[in-house]
């Protein structure tokens, strides 16, 4: 008689396999080392990405342990974000290449504020960047008003906070009226865009990262050169609304049971 559960060691087994591979591996690498149906073998992977305990490649279909698990071992779990930022890189990095500006993702924090968790910097000599440790401001950056577009107006009136809303640039909006108005035109579009209110020469767009309740759990927000922006708007909005929905849905599934076979 063993204490081993079956199910239980495959699941060990296949991410044990996967960290110790040199490079990411296919679905039949995978069923080749555990000897195990296909069919099964693509539901356990499934479930380690839907679970943010692997990544898949979707250029090449391959799978490899995420960075985060790798870097914190077990002791990430205790990170309530630590899926949320495993799921998030792959779609930044993406975003990133698509549009050729840097990304960020963020998420909400104490009242009046988000924060960003993940950062992927554009690979040009002039870009945006910024430092992860500075707070967001909700009433004068692109992730924050994409934040609360999803809440009820009253809500919304009430996370944005009555002020003082001190002007970080010439250009950042201090009245709490016109700033609601825009947090609305958000909600109508689907995205938030700011130009130079939080940083000279930078502008933010950003699109909601719905759950399941149609609320925010997250911004995905592109940070472009202000003097490049205007040239490629349709195209950076258009893939940051796009790429949004795609880590919505990611962040929403659940792993489909398999079917019994008759």
């Amino acid at each position: 008689m063993t204490d081993n559960v079956l199910s239980a060691g495959r699941v060990l087994d296949l991410l044990e396999f996967i960290a110790q591979a040199p490079e990411a591996v296919s679905l039949r690498d995978a069923t080749h080392a555990l000897a195990a149906p296909k069919s099964s073998t693509l539901m356990l992977l499934r479930t380690l990405v839907n679970r943010g305990y692997v990544q898949r490649d979707a250029t090449t279909d391959r799978y490899r342990l995420s960075d985060d698990f790798r870097a914190g071992a077990f002791g990430w779990t205790v990170d309530p974000n630590a899926r949320l930022v495993t799921l998030a890189r792959p779609i930044l990095e993406a975003l990133s290449r698509e549009i050729g500006e840097t990304c960020t993702l963020g998420i909400w924090d104490e009242p009046g504020q988000a924060r960003l968790l993940v950062k992927v910097v554009a690979d040009l000599d002039v870009r945006y960047d910024t430092d992860v440790s500075r707070p967001i401001p909700l009433y004068c950056t692109a992730i924050g008003r994409a934040l609360l577009s999803t809440c009820p107006a009253a809500e919304r009136a009430r996370l944005l906070g009555e002020g003082p809303f001190p002007a970080v640039t010439r250009h950042t909006l201090t009245d709490r009226r016109k700033i609601l108005a825009r947090i609305e035109q958000a909600a109508e579009a689907g995205f938030a865009s700011v130009e130079e209110e939080f940083a000279l020469g930078g502008t933010g767009v950003a699109a909601p990262v719905l759950g399941p309740d149609g609320r925010a759990l997250a911004a995905l927000n592109v940070g472009c050169v202000t003097n490049r922006f205007e040239e490629k708007r349709e195209q950076v909005i258009g893939a940051v609304k796009r790429w949004a929905g795609v880590l919505a849905a990611e962040l929403n599934q659940e792993p489909q049971p398999r079917r019994r076979a008759g």
